[in-house]
């Protein structure tokens, strides 16, 4: 059984690592989460997102050690005119997967959907991560298809250029 909770500024170099190491596992060369970006986005009268560490003991290491996280950020469905959380990432090391951790941090997320009287938590990931879409759906998501589009920061410049 691991500890949940929500990051503290303590844990921001525990937190980039894990960011880190999920990005890795995915492939990516890099992640742009570093601590710098939690210390800016994670914290303050307005955070971008909200985040919860879990603490678990790891083979032969005696104490507990950072050993997943998960992120969400606040949404709403216009459409539905509900509040909804969205869960942007959860990660948990491979030395304690199938441990119920995963399980512990996104049972924290819906605690926190309930508390800001979301209707409704989103799950975003990867279409080819089959890993986490029978994850996901184990613990009662649903998945559906829909479009996403993304636009880089290229792309917002050059419309937001309109606005002025």
């Amino acid at each position: 059984m691991a500890d949940i909770r929500r990051i503290a500024q303590r844990d921001i170099d525990a937190v980039a690592r894990l960011c880190a190491m999920s990005a890795a596992e995915d492939g990516e060369r890099y992640c742009a989460m570093d601590a710098d970006h939690l210390r800016l986005h994670a914290f303050g009268p307005h955070p971008m997102f909200e985040t919860w560490i879990a603490e678990a003991p790891i083979p032969g290491r005696p104490n507990l050690q950072p050993v997943g996280h998960a992120i969400a950020t606040r949404g709403y469905d216009v459409r539905h005119a509900v509040a909804t959380l969205v869960l942007a990432q959860l990660y948990v090391i491979p030395e304690v997967r199938r441990d119920g951790v995963a399980r512990q941090l996104i049972a924290a997320v819906s605690f926190r959907a309930m508390e800001l009287g979301a209707r409704e938590l989103m799950i975003t990931t990867g279409v080819e991560n089959a890993v986490a879409r029978r994850f996901f759906s184990a613990v009662g998501a649903k998945e559906q298809t829909m479009a996403v589009y993304v636009m880089e920061s290229d792309e917002v410049e050059w419309l937001a250029a309109e606005a002025r």
